[in-house]
């Protein structure tokens, strides 16, 4: 699979780079550098019902409080020819004013979240190179700005979010070169990339993934995708993505539907991922403990309303384990938990399945004070979660609600 993941990487990057550079045009205008700076801030309140993991406490759950700064960016980018641009960008490493035994209002940790340099060979073929997102499902090549929920789905990430997952990422950015292509009277986008993925040393395999999206409506040719917008566009895709490391692999699909409807604009979004660390139990660098087979659905539905530029939607998520023998016998989570049996029996599984698939159901509100640059949301979402009661599993769910303000800006 990884052979053939790389070799159609390969061909569909040479075939459309030639095509790229004859379709360039000279342009005689003189060139002078410029730069951009900006600023992404999301406070909100969390109000979040206990979801205990003893059917005994129950009945003494409440909810929780939390006032936080949940994102707070500073970009950079700086043109430096006609070609080649560079992106930066810096994030919080956790919320400020997340409280757990304590606040954490004190010195907040600041990293570097993308650092990129774009060269653009011709209009529809541009490289990229450095910490950059990775992905091969829209939602998670969303950008946090132009999203309808109130957030990222919870499971568009898996196992790559942080530098403790399986894959070893940075808020879903890796290291790597990566590239976009249009062809087709650009309707037809090709991405694909190289990455450092896993590393358990400088001789450990690379990771790569490869994506297809095609519009059949208005054509979307920026870097990351919408997530609505509001009534601005006409845009069906259908996408299709592969991402691979050794025995690890996610296989994505998705539909994107933003069209009007009377006054105002229908947004539609639905994806679906399979994801496997296999069964390799003889090699050290084995997905087969860290990434459980297991499918990952998503799905919302939401109408823009222009003249009061409200959006209420819908969602639904789910993350659904589907572990096989191996991958039970050697997973960390069944190993630190005595109450997982220690065959792997259809029951024990089965519990391990229940314990560790979530869901959650909800819907919001968005009030688009000034489109992107200043808005204000509203959501509920029921989540469900998977635990014992006794010797036997149940599904257990609890409330949440969050109200966010979004303010960005980039010039």
């Amino acid at each position: 699979m990884k052979k053939i993941l790389f070799t159609y990487s390969i061909l569909l990057f040479l075939c459309a780079l030639p095509l790229s550079i004859l379709a360039q045009t000279k342009d005689t205008t003189t060139f002078k550098p410029s730069v951009q700076f900006g600023a992404f801030l999301q406070m909100q309140g969390v109000f979040t019902q206990d979801r205990p993991q003893s059917p005994l406490l129950d009945n003494g759950r409440g909810w929780g409080t939390q006032l936080q700064i949940w994102r707070a960016r500073l970009m950079a980018g700086a043109k430096l020819t006609e070609k080649t641009s560079v992106f930066m960008q810096t994030e919080i490493l956790s919320p400020i004013g997340f409280v757990d035994s304590t606040k954490s209002i004190q010195d907040p940790k600041l990293i570097i979240l993308d650092a990129q340099v774009e060269h653009k060979v011709s209009d529809n073929f541009l490289i990229y190179a450095g910490m950059q997102l990775t992905g091969v499902n829209r939602q998670g090549m969303q950008s946090p700005v132009t999203l309808m929920g109130l957030e990222f789905g919870w499971y568009q990430y898996p196992y790559n979010l942080f530098q403790n997952q399986a894959l070893q990422n940075n808020f879903g950015r890796d290291l790597g070169v990566s590239f976009r292509s249009y062809v087709f009277e650009e309707r037809l986008e090709i991405r694909g990339g190289v990455f450092r993925g896993r590393a358990t040393s400088k001789y450990s395999n690379l990771r790569a993934n490869l994506r297809l999206n095609y519009n059949f409506l208005d054509v979307e040719k920026e870097h990351y995708y919408s997530g609505t917008n509001l009534g601005q566009k006409e845009i069906f895709a259908v996408g299709a993505g592969i991402d691979i490391q050794d025995d690890y692999f996610n296989i994505a699909g998705d539909v994107f539907a933003d069209v009007t409807v009377g006054e105002g604009a229908l947004t539609a979004h639905a994806g679906y991922m399979y994801l496997s660390g296999g069964n390799n139990t003889t090699n050290a660098k084995s997905f087969t403990p860290l990434v459980p087979n297991q499918s990952i659905i998503f799905g919302e539905v939401g109408y823009y309303f222009p003249n009061s530029k409200l959006q209420p939607y819908i969602k639904y998520e789910a993350q659904n384990m589907n572990v096989s023998d191996t991958q039970y016998l050697l997973n960390p989570n069944r190993v630190a938990n005595n109450s997982f049996p220690i065959n792997a029996t259809s029951q024990s599984k089965g519990s391990f399945n229940t314990v560790f698939s979530e869901s959650r159901i909800g819907g919001g509100l968005n009030y688009y004070i000034n489109d992107f640059n200043c808005n204000l949301k509203l959501q509920y979402e029921q989540i469900f979660y998977g635990r014992f009661n006794g010797l036997t599993t149940e599904t257990k769910s609890g409330g949440e609600v969050k109200l966010q303000l979004t303010c960005f800006l980039f010039k």
